[in-house]
């Protein structure tokens, strides 16, 4: 492996010049002279790679580099591999043929799955609870109309799955960052479910 030619592409993805910036990275990537050595640059730069405003890293990076050796860990039930493959659940939205590679994931069950492999650590458990926070969030941005399962309106059957949920982001929560907003749900679900017995 080549570094120079990685902080040549920086450098030069920074000074706005895209196709010198577009060579150096594809240098860099062939570059590499087996798998051991892009395993130990992906696990030293994973922290320090720059995302973009859609909360992307460079798709030749992810594509070649990052993922396959993430999907191996994920596969293998690795926990870290689990955590950076839900935080770069955004590139993986964006390329079909990998996101249907993981049986279409979600960020969500991603940041489940890393919680489940290692209920102590803080990070996982927070990403989930954020995670969490959105759908509940995104399910009653259309109240007092309803509350929604997916795009349409939930049926008395989700309405228990979203319960349950409610009563995982309470055990996740606990800084009590979000009772407030757990209160009002709660109240607004209650009133929802009475609209079935009417």
């Amino acid at each position: 492996m080549i570094i120079e030619h990685y902080q040549e592409f920086r450098e030069l993805e920074e000074k706005g010049l895209k196709k010198q910036a577009s060579k150096a990275l594809r240098d860099f990537i062939s570059s590499f002279e087996n798998g051991r050595e892009r395993e130990e640059w992906v696990w030293e730069f994973l922290p320090t790679l720059q995302t973009n405003r859609h909360s992307r890293i460079r798709h030749e990076i992810f594509h070649e580099l990052v993922y396959p050796i993430l999907k191996s860990g994920y596969e293998n039930n690795d926990f870290d591999s689990t955590l950076w493959l839900g935080k770069l659940a955004q590139n993986i939205y964006q390329a079909q043929q990998l996101h249907q590679e993981l049986n279409w994931v979600s960020e969500l069950s991603l940041y489940s799955k890393s919680h489940e492999l290692d209920p102590n650590n803080d990070e996982a458990r927070l990403l989930l609870l954020k995670a969490l926070v959105s759908w509940l969030e995104y399910s009653e941005h259309e109240w007092p109309s309803g509350i929604l399962y997916g795009n349409n309106g939930a049926t008395f059957e989700q309405c228990e799955e979203i319960s349950a949920e409610v009563q995982r982001v309470l055990k996740l929560d606990k800084e009590f960052a979000h009772s407030e907003f757990i209160k009002q749900y709660v109240k607004k679900l209650s009133e929802y479910r009475a609209r079935f017995n009417k």
